[in-house]
């Protein structure tokens, strides 16, 4: 028996396929904030202070971040 391909199903599954608005410039804006954060040695204490150096995930998004150390990306910090 041949398979039949339905074209309502593909379609679906192309209108369920998460397309960000705004192309991740939220997502942009929002790291480069939190980087430059980084930069002041209160926050820097204040995350010390309540262990966020201690949690697993939270080295592993500072490990993501370092993408930053790029000149692509690096320009934008001030």
């Amino acid at each position: 028996m041949a398979s039949t391909s339905n074209p309502d199903t593909h379609e679906s599954q192309q209108k369920s396929v998460y397309k960000d608005p705004d192309d991740g410039r939220q997502r942009f804006l929002l790291e480069l904030e939190f980087v430059q954060c980084l930069a002041n040695p209160t926050y820097i204490h204040y995350l010390a202070q309540n262990r966020y150096f201690e949690d697993e995930a939270f080295i592993g998004y500072l490990k993501y971040l370092q993408y930053w150390q790029r000149p692509e990306y690096i320009k934008f910090i001030m």
